[in-house]
């Protein structure tokens, strides 16, 4: 579920000051620091060829000035390192290699790395799950603690059964709200156990509030959540529209379930129909934050 949105903060957050004004004049000032035996300027040099604002990349010569700075101490080179491993990005993936690089870039206490790797750990290494969670326990004390108990709900939740742990994860969940009241994220989770009555009595009418104010924030969970009670009738009267212009939303807003979802549904409605949820679709997207 984190995945995207972790991934595109860090690759966003890091290519921060190559303007593409000055683009050019930064990359070759970047290289000659580089040269020169400066590995700030080195990490800043391999990541402008890697992931280049234009033209084409240069996957070979950023990867080796990656690994000049991450060789000389520079913790968020390893974790650029583990991203091009783990996503084959100019290179095939190697989820090993990527642990390694995430692992070091952790352990210089690189936070971002410490959420891939956790990641990592948890949903391909499945043996080593548990350490997964050990790192997420321990973001949760710091600056990322909501991240981190997002992330975690999310594991607990929906990981491998070696630690599956519902009440945990409703526990994580309800610690992130407590937080930080617009991390509506964990809805999503709260409104299950509330839909199900996961450690508590069964009350559907919650869930649908839970998932409904998730849902006003596009949160594109929370949207499919209440798409699918609609449908089903679950807490609400069941209203097939409605649900499609759920499902709609959700699938505007990049979510690819909700997009072959709405696409089953459609074909089961006819045109006025069709048109009403496209209608509510729209109007629910205009209002989005």
């Amino acid at each position: 579920m984190l995945r995207t949105f972790l991934v595109a903060t860090v690759l966003a957050t890091s290519a921060a000051g190559l303007a593409s004004a000055t683009m050019q004049t930064d990359i070759d000032a970047a290289r000659l620091q580089a040269e020169a035996g400066d590995f700030n300027a080195a990490f800043d040099y391999g990541y402008a060829l890697t992931f280049p604002e234009s033209g084409d990349a240069d996957y070979e010569i950023g990867r080796y000035w990656l690994v000049q700075a991450a060789d000389n101490g520079i913790a968020e080179a390893d974790h650029v390192l583990g991203l091009v491993y783990r996503d084959g990005i100019g290179v095939d993936a190697d989820l090993d290699r990527a642990r390694a690089f995430f692992e070091t870039s952790w352990s210089r206490n690189y936070a971002p790395a410490g959420f891939n790797l956790a990641e990592l750990l948890i949903f391909d290494y499945e043996s080593d799950a548990a350490s997964g969670v050990a790192i997420l326990r321990r973001l949760a004390e710091g600056d990322n603690g909501v991240d981190a108990q997002l992330m975690l709900a999310d594991a607990l939740f929906f990981g491998p059964d070696t630690i599956r742990d519902d009440s945990a994860a409703i526990a994580a969940a309800e610690a992130a709200i407590a937080r930080d009241p617009a991390a509506l994220q964990a809805n999503y989770i709260l409104g299950i156990a509330a839909m199900e009555g996961l450690g508590r009595t069964a009350d559907p009418a919650a869930a649908i509030a839970l998932w409904r104010a998730a849902a006003d924030t596009g949160d594109t969970l929370s949207l499919g959540a209440l798409a699918q009670a609609y449908t089903d009738g679950d807490g609400v009267t069941a209203d097939p529209v409605e649900a499609l212009a759920l499902w709609q939303t959700a699938a505007a807003l990049g979510d690819f379930t909700a997009a072959e979802a709405a696409a089953e549904l459609e074909d089961q409605l006819n045109a006025g129909q069709q048109q009403q949820a496209e209608t509510r679709a729209q109007a629910r997207l205009a209002q989005l934050p």
